[in-house]
């Protein structure tokens, strides 16, 4: 559950700076063990502290075995769309709903605050938002992300690439304890409208919808 301190929600999901900072001290006492706050002076130094013992950050591509720049969905290649479009997500093998985009593991996390953020391009096609016929309410396609971290929802956002192509960035922090945490990326698209053009009047090929490549995830994780 969100504990505030200082800091209330803000509009349009801004993030003041402090805000992490001000959360994980507010949880400190009941996560771990001492603040560098509440600890002696020079009672460490960087030199007698093992490795990870106050932060360490994660930065995992979301498809490793191909080429970064490919880097996103890869489990809807739709093969039979046109030379001219990419081989992606159309509305013969996507019908809406959440797709899981990449599935990682923050190793060693030892409770504490956590920043995630993940990052690509992302494309929609803009051609089919007001429908074929114009004989139906209009159908404005979106892509939406969101990231979840042990089970919870850290952030989530609708709108990304509402036309054509785009770059997202989608940040979010998190209080969390100590453990292995699965992470999850998932995506979702707008469903198919009663009249959208899913293939094209010559061919016919099949009309690319959603697409996203050059996707990474960065994680830190902070505990002292």
């Amino acid at each position: 559950m969100k504990k505030w301190t200082s800091y209330q929600a803000r509009d349009k999901h801004l993030l003041d700076a402090e805000q992490p900072n001000s959360e994980l001290r507010d949880h400190q006492s009941s996560m771990t063990t001492l603040d560098r706050s509440q600890l002696p002076a020079s009672s460490f130094t960087y030199n007698n502290l093992v490795p990870y013992a106050l932060h360490r950050a994660y930065v995992v591509p979301l498809t490793p075995a191909i080429a970064p720049a490919e880097a996103g969905e890869q489990s809807l290649v739709d093969t039979a769309t046109s030379s001219t479009q990419f081989q992606c997500a159309t509305y013969q093998n996507y019908g809406g709903g959440y797709r899981t985009l990449f599935t990682g593991t923050l190793t060693g996390f030892k409770g504490g605050n956590l920043y995630i953020e993940c990052q690509g391009c992302g494309y929609v096609n803009p051609l089919a938002h007001q429908t074929h016929n114009n004989g139906y309410p209009p159908n404005p396609k979106f892509i939406g992300l969101r990231i979840l971290v042990a089970g919870v929802n850290v952030a989530e956002s609708m709108g990304s690439a509402s036309g054509g192509c785009e770059g997202f960035r989608l940040m979010g922090t998190a209080q969390l304890p100590p453990g292995d945490h699965q992470v999850l990326v998932q995506w979702k698209g707008t469903p198919p409208g009663q009249d959208d053009p899913i293939v094209t009047f010559t061919g016919p090929f099949h009309i690319m919808q959603y697409h996203i490549w050059s996707a990474k995830v960065l994680a830190v994780g902070r505990w002292r």
